[in-house]
């Protein structure tokens, strides 16, 4: 099967301060964990500070998303436009940098053709980064606003779901957040 990865980074980052995906978390910026642990082959990042990103990239694709100030929604659309023709797309939050390349791994492994997304959890909890089959993909490009696909998916049928590690529901948001999760559990 043929998986593609978005990564959000469009975000104003208003309650931290600043662009905090650069900020450092375990020795190397927010962005250089998560993409460390993405790990896929094509990877898009939808993002607004493009400039600020790219000495942090390595083989990634970034793209300026216009429409940042729509919200979450605007940056999965365009995001999904590069993939029409794969299999699946893992919709990765750019904030999220403890999110383990063995659990990516077992997301990408629960996928298969009956799932219409798989959805990471953690104790319970649904987390990111999800995993939407291509056959959802006009179901998605209905949200607005700053609405990611949870919403849609709550009402979709065929979910998979695995059980991951605490990464899977932890954000950076503050900088507060920041110095609780750096050294996490």
């Amino acid at each position: 099967m043929k998986i593609g990865a978005v990564i959000l980074a469009a975000g104003e980052s208003k309650r931290f301060g600043k662009n905090k995906l650069l900020e450092k978390i375990n020795g190397k910026s927010i962005i250089e964990n998560v993409l460390e642990n993405v790990n896929i082959e094509r990877v898009i990042i939808v993002g607004k500070y493009a400039e600020e990103l790219l000495p942090h990239l390595k083989n990634e694709i970034i793209i300026y998303n216009p429409k940042w100030k729509e919200g979450i929604s605007s940056s999965i659309k365009l995001g999904l436009r590069f993939f029409q023709n794969y299999d699946g797309v893992l919709i990765v939050l750019g904030d999220m940098p403890f999110v383990k390349r063995e659990d990516i791994h077992k997301i990408i492994n629960a996928f298969n053709p009956d799932c219409n997304a798989v959805i990471p959890t953690y104790k319970g909890n649904w987390g990111n980064p999800v995993l939407l089959s291509r056959k959802i993909f006009d179901k998605v490009m209905t949200i607005t606003g700053d609405e990611g696909a949870k919403k849609i998916l709550k009402s979709t049928e065929n979910l998979c779901f695995v059980e991951c590690d605490y990464g899977v529901i932890i954000d950076i948001d503050t900088v507060n957040d920041l110095l609780t999760f750096e050294k996490p559990p």
